[in-house]
């Protein structure tokens, strides 16, 4: 009973923490002017940026969100070539901060060495604790508000509909 009630717990702050760094970034990409909606199921895109282009219809960019109570990083294989772009949120329930990333840079970050191994074989691989090399790598990916316009614009329209 006891382990299913710290399995519990521990679910519960996962949740928690994933919640608030979805709420903070949604608030944050208003405040920045992006139109912004939530998947009604979750199929690795965590949220959509998008910009009603009158009658060309709308141009949407999709956004995996890696979400923490501390610095990590890591990336999975399987949103390779989506097109997604990727966002850590680090402090998740005290100071958040964003880190915008193509699936491409992402990898770059990751380096050479994790390539490498076992784990990244399998598909993933994670910092748990960010290397202060790395950390500071990253650091010319925060609050990248105008990249992520810029991406978005970039994107084809959907056009009128007929």
């Amino acid at each position: 009973m006891e382990e299913s009630t710290a399995n519990s717990r521990n679910a519960f702050r996962n949740a928690a923490v994933e919640m608030a760094g979805r709420n903070w970034l949604t608030a944050k990409l208003l405040h920045e002017g992006f139109q912004v909606a939530i998947p009604a199921v979750d199929h690795g895109i965590d949220l959509l940026v998008f910009d009603e282009t009158g009658e060309m219809g709308v141009r949407t960019l999709p956004l995996q969100l890696k979400c923490a109570n501390e610095e990590q990083f890591s990336l999975h294989t399987k949103y390779r070539g989506r097109g997604i772009a990727m966002v850590y949120i680090w402090n998740a329930l005290d100071k958040p901060r964003a880190f915008i990333l193509t699936y491409e840079e992402a990898l770059q970050a990751l380096g050479e060495q994790a390539s490498q191994t076992a784990s990244w074989k399998k598909g993933h691989y994670a910092f748990t604790r960010v290397p202060p090399k790395l950390r500071e790598h990253l650091l010319s990916y925060e609050d990248r508000w105008n990249w992520l316009r810029g991406h978005l614009a970039k994107q084809p329209a959907s056009g009128p509909l007929k």
